[in-house]
């Protein structure tokens, strides 16, 4: 896109436990961190930002429009409703809406990149409304606001004990340079000064084999203009901007965009320069490649673990493939700073493949603030948000329905409520954030395992179920664990539930653990303030049919979560009985359905009906 250049903008220089329980609102930050270890090259002391975290990730152009004045810079980039253009979010708005986010319990907020992005892509296709188009690294994007509003962004997050993240994106530009050009054509169709110089750039056009480093490191991603970090004055360039916005903001930490795309020897020297922690995007499955990256950053974002909780929580795959994933933490420099999280800006959202249950929602997010690491909430999970419920990354990345205008910000949700209840019990123990993690449980069904703080004793039991009928489990304690026979242990997430640790097993203590369908536990020792989760008023349709061996039964419906042109998979219970349930329903709604065998013969006759909180049973001809 030919672009006038903008006029740069100067950059503006400025100068306890909680009580046990869920019933108790978080109302201060995070604890004090004991120093932190791993490699000396790595350890950033003193930052809002560590161990201690509970992240909350939000595109900006997506939370809140505090300022209309600035969405539209007149490049037909500001297009309310069309999810690829900007949408009109800003720092304003999260100023506005800061006691929104605190209230959810989280300590660090990561905002989208900063900087000027390319107003619209080449070919005008998508704006750069989530900042990963950068135009010039030393002005922030007009979209979003001015560095004086970033600093009083920053200042306040840290008055109320939240840290801020900036997203960062040290690898590319926008897409300027034509495939292998070595020239800007025309001439003002290029990023800000100095990274307008094509000498700075790879020429190889765009990546085709991820399993090659040196491609990975060296081409284009999806067009974009891939700077070469071996040149000093590249380096010193990227590392100035940089370093400039940290000074002047008192931002605490760096995500790294892409960060499998720039030579490691290059983040390092990053994170070193920039005095902050930093954590990578290793979009790969692979634990030995992904853990290579931690010597040299802070920490990196768990996508090995990411995976194996889509497939176990939403696809209600083994969950002996997560208890894998942990057997190789001795590979990391540090797992506490792996970012865990379900859903993000380039996938789908975890009710798009989770079919939309609540349950398995609960579960997933239960399991990353009870499991080591860093949890990190996408926003619009705490309301729910389910894109259009339809999965898309079969195709690629996602990219649009699952970045929608945050609308909802209802801390009386729900699923907004369960997020403070576990922000308050990972802030209440230090087990749950800094305690070794050691497996006490693995089978297809059932994980379980404790977190434990060596030093003080402190530990808390962890135990999750995917399974669609309640499930009861004898589970031997670590011998590591000083939990005593007689202990009576609290499932903080429910204190009406408590199990004594029993003599036997083969350790010499046990506990056996009762688990609802698709549910969870962690149990604490100690005094507990009394909490009972809200019951969930959940919509049920039984269909009693025999389809056969081989054959389903799929539900389509008038109002979302059913849809009258595509069905909805319905769980097998026995050889002529199929049920399907939702939370989604509101209070007096109604929704018309039908039932298909394999989602393409209907039941005969008239639609069914059925009302929020009902139970109903049906048995169709088709």
């Amino acid at each position: 896109m030919n672009r006038p250049p903008r006029k740069a903008f100067r950059l503006l220089l400025t100068a306890s436990l909680l009580l046990a329980g869920c019933g108790q609102q978080p109302t201060d930050g995070q604890s004090a961190a004991p120093p932190a270890s791993g490699l000396t090259s790595q350890s950033i002391t003193g930052s809002r930002f560590n161990e201690d975290s509970i992240l909350y990730m939000a595109l900006t152009d997506r939370f809140s429009d505090g300022n209309s004045a600035n969405n539209n810079q007149g490049f037909n980039e500001y297009r309310p409703g069309q999810l690829k253009y900007y949408q009109g979010g800003d720092w304003q708005g999260m100023i506005n809406r800061f006691d929104y986010i605190k209230n959810l319990g989280v300590t660090a907020l990561w905002i989208s990149p900063v900087s000027d992005d390319q107003d619209l892509s080449k070919d005008g296709g998508e704006a750069g409304y989530h900042g990963y188009f950068t135009y010039d690294y030393n002005a922030p994007n007009p979209h979003f606001g001015t560095t004086a509003k970033l600093t009083e962004l920053v200042n306040l997050a840290h008055t109320n004990n939240v840290a801020v993240v900036l997203d960062v994106v040290p690898n590319h530009t926008g897409n300027f340079l034509d495939p292998g050009a070595t020239n800007y054509n025309p001439a003002t169709n290029a990023p800000a000064a100095p990274f307008n110089n094509p000498s700075w750039y790879h020429h190889n056009g765009d990546i085709t084999d991820w399993n090659n480093q040196y491609q990975v490191e060296n081409y284009d991603l999806g067009g974009l203009d891939d700077l070469d970090q071996s040149q000093t004055a590249v380096r010193d360039a990227i590392v100035g901007a940089y370093q400039n916005w940290f000074n002047t903001t008192g931002a605490d930490a760096a995500r790294v965009d892409a960060a499998r795309a720039m030579p490691k020897s290059f983040l390092q020297d990053f994170q070193t320069s920039l005095n902050v922690p930093t954590f990578g995007e290793i979009f790969e499955g692979n634990i030995d490649y992904v853990s290579d990256y931690q010597k040299y950053e802070w920490g990196v974002l768990d996508f090995p673990l990411f995976f194996a909780l889509r497939d176990a929580f939403a696809y209600d795959k083994s969950l002996k493939n997560i208890g894998g994933i942990f057997d190789n933490d001795y590979k990391y420099q540090n797992p506490l700073r792996l970012v865990t999280f379900i859903d993000n800006h380039d996938r789908d959202r975890f009710l798009t493949v989770a079919d939309d249950d609540w349950r398995r929602l609960r579960l997933a997010m239960t399991f990353i603030f009870a499991a080591r690491g860093i949890p990190d909430i996408y926003y619009g999970t705490e309301q729910a948000y389910y894109g259009d419920g339809k999965p898309k990354e079969w195709q690629g990345i996602a990219n649009e329905q699952n970045r929608e205008m945050l609308t909802s910000y209802d801390q009386t949700h729900p699923m907004y409520r369960y997020i403070q209840c576990l922000s308050t019990v990972r802030k209440t123990y230090t087990a749950l954030r800094r305690g070794t993690q050691r497996e006490m449980w693995k089978d297809d069904t059932v994980y379980a395992f404790s977190r434990r703080v060596d030093t003080t004793g402190e530990e808390a039991i962890a135990a999750f179920t995917n399974a669609w009928d309640p499930q009861t489990r004898t589970i031997p304690l670590r011998a590591e664990s000083t939990l005593a026979v007689g202990t009576v242990l609290t499932n903080a997430l429910n204190t009406s539930q408590t199990v004594t640790v029993q003599s036997g097993g083969v350790t010499g203590k046990q506990i056996t653990v009762n688990l609802g369908a698709k549910s969870s536990v962690i149990f604490v020792p100690g005094s507990v303030a009394a909490y009972a989760p809200p019951a969930a008023t959940v919509t049920k349709v039984r269909v009693h049919y025999n389809v056969g061996m081989g054959n389903s039964v799929f539900l389509r419906g008038a109002t979302y979560p059913l849809w009258w042109n595509q069905g909805r998979g319905m769980h097998n219970e026995g050889a002529d009985l199929w049920t399907w349930q939702t939370e989604r329903l509101l209070p007096g709604q109604c929704v018309d359905y039908k039932p298909l065998i394999n989602d393409t013969s209907w039941s005969t006759g008239s639609n069914y009906n059925v009302c929020v909180g009902q139970t109903v049973d049906i048995y169709p001809n088709f």
